[in-house]
Parts: structure tokens; sequence; C-alpha cells
């Protein structure tokens, strides 16, 4: 699998007692990379660092402009991360768009739910 989300803690499917592997598996999905994946990676990384460096030269003189310019860098920085690792949260993100997330969910990878240890996982909630 990739990065963090199972890592340590989540190594194995049947070595937790509660089963919390799952949890992330319930909590995040993971995604194909599309056709396009690279240029809006390159793109949300250039557009993410310019207005960042922007909105700081820009502060001293509008500050409603420079809080404009970091929304669309956190915006783009975000992007950037989900697209290189793939892995988004179901519920979304503070202040990011719900249709980027709708967009991700389509190109999905499939997992099977339907295992004994996530079942078990899923009763506990």
């Amino acid at each position: 699998m990739q990065k963090r989300f199972r890592e340590n803690k989540y190594l194995n499917e049947s070595g937790s007692k509660t089963g919390s592997w799952y949890i992330n598996r319930v909590d995040y999905f993971q995604f194909h990379a599309y056709p396009k994946a690279n240029k809006h990676k390159l793109m949300s990384l250039a557009v993410g660092v310019s207005s960042f460096f922007l909105a700081l030269k820009l502060l001293s003189f509008s500050l409603i402009l420079s809080t404009l310019l970091l929304y669309i860098s956190y915006l783009a920085l975000l992007t950037f991360i989900l697209l290189k690792n793939k892995i988004c949260r179901y519920k979304g993100y503070f202040l990011y768009p719900r249709r980027i997330i709708t967009y991700f969910r389509g190109v999905e990878v499939s997992v099977d739910l339907n295992d004994f240890d996530t079942i078990a996982t899923l009763n506990k909630k």
C-alpha cells in the first residue's frame, strides 16, 4: 500500500485486536491516476507556490487580496498532495471543493469491505 496511512500500527490485517487497520480503509480511499494527472500535478504546484509568494508580497498592500491568494495556494497545494499520494478522505477536507473529491471518487480503486476484520471494525464503531 502507499505511504503513511497504512504503516506501523496498521501493518497487517489480523495483527490488531480491534481491527483499526480497517478504519482507514473505511475513512480513506485510493484513486487511480487519470490521463492528465501529471499535468494537473505540475500546474497545481506552480499555481500554489506562485500564489503563496504573491500573497506574501501583496500582504502589506491588500489584506483581502492576499487572503484570496492564500486560499488559492491552499487549494492548489492540497490538490498537489492528493495527486502525489493518490489517497483521499471520503469526508473531504477543510474548505476544499466537494466537486474535486467527487471527481477523485470516480477513479477510485475498488476495495473489498466484506472481509471478517473490516466487518468486525465496523460493528465496533
